[in-house]
């Protein structure tokens, strides 16, 4: 079968190669991928930054974001048998390394960091025309988002950022959050805006600089847009100089500080950017730490994603679609075939998302 390769640490090396057909296992199901996401992970592992090919092999299939097709159901019985022939299903990224958190279903909270991850980390991805996979990392997809399943994954990783939040802003009797900043509108961003609207909040989406479709599509929604490059981050937190929560798409390590100095009382910092190199800042820690700590505010990390917050995800898609039609598809601005796949690796600025289609 084809699928879309890289040599981890050596920059460059995506290919689409052919590669041995997945021999899936009694307990596991058999899927016939249809579509992929690329994002900047993706691209990130193919400049060499990070990426470990599975034992035994010199190369990674790429892909974490996936929609495909049962094909073949698993053998033995037990859990996931409900996952018959046509099933569409999207596939989670991380398995587990069988550390308390991770025998707990929670390899999101891995403690002992043995995991694997597909398409990332010691087992291939899902960039390739077939894969396999146990039941248990698959999540069924309704017909009626499966024109858009493929946001699944990306949208986890602020559903995970909202879950961990709410868990811990029971910590105060009443907590009401009216206003969030999305820092970033590329997918994850505007995936975020998404969901905080359905939560009921007013919603601005920063971006660098100003793009008329973006603020245009984000309208849709019911969300703000600003650019810093015309408005400085302070002006966008408004009159009162704060706001309930601020959630970091950006890839850029400078912006979560500078969002640290606008998070009002009992507030919170949502970060989910991975951010490599070896940058340098200053910044002005005591007036950061003074507002933290007099705010009683929250700074948390997300990366990866619970079954939990699949299965929620999927809730969100289709309530998304159902209150605006039509707004997520949008977001997948550019589709290339399978043996084009390498080309979606270079950073367009004026795609949102761009796809694999790997087959009808």
């Amino acid at each position: 079968m084809r699928a879309l390769t890289v040599i981890p640490k050596k920059p460059g090396t995506a290919e689409v190669r052919e590669v041995p057909d997945p021999v899936p296992a009694d307990d596991e199901v058999a899927i016939d991928v249809i579509r992929v996401g690329l994002c900047g992970t993706d691209a990130e592992i193919d400049h060499g930054e990070y990426g470990v090919a599975p034992p035994g092999s010199d190369f990674l299939i790429l892909g974490h974001e996936s929609f495909g097709r049962v094909t073949r159901r698993a053998r033995t019985a037990g859990k996931g048998m409900e996952l018959v022939e046509s099933t569409l299903v999207v596939a989670s990224v991380r398995r587990p390394d069988g550390c308390p958190n991770c025998s707990r279903g929670e390899a999101d909270m891995c403690l002992w960091g043995d995991y694997t991850e597909r398409g990332i980390r010691g087992i291939h991805g899902f960039c390739a025309e077939r894969y396999a996979e146990r039941p248990e990392y698959l999540f069924p997809v309704p017909d009626e988002i499966a024109d858009v399943a493929v946001l699944l994954e990306p949208l986890t990783i602020s559903e995970k950022g909202w879950r961990h939040l709410t868990a811990a802003q029971r910590r105060m009797t009443v907590w009401e959050p009216k206003r969030a900043i999305v820092t970033g509108a590329g997918p994850v961003g505007i995936l975020a805006a998404v969901l905080l609207r359905l939560r009921g909040l007013e919603v601005t989406v920063v971006d660098r600089s100003e793009r008329p479709g973006r603020r245009a599509l984000l309208a849709k929604i019911g969300a703000s847009y600003a650019a810093t490059s015309v408005t400085p981050l302070q002006e966008v937190a408004g009159r009162s100089g704060h706001t309930d929560v601020i959630l970091d798409a950006t890839g850029s390590s400078q912006v979560p500080f500078a969002a640290m100095d606008l998070i009002g009382p009992n507030g919170a910092v949502i970060l989910t950017s991975v951010t490599g190199g070896t940058r340098s800042l200053e910044v002005p820690a005591d007036d950061i730490n003074k507002r933290l700590v007099l705010s009683n505010a929250l700074v948390l990390g997300t990366v990866n994603a619970n079954a939990v917050d699949f299965r929620q995800g999927l809730v969100d898609l289709a309530a998304a679609e159902r209150r605006w039609p039509g707004f997520l598809l949008s977001l997948i601005t550019r589709r290339v075939p399978l043996e084009r796949a390498a080309e979606a690796l270079r950073h367009d600025p004026a795609q949102i998302k761009q796809v694999v289609e790997i087959r009808p």
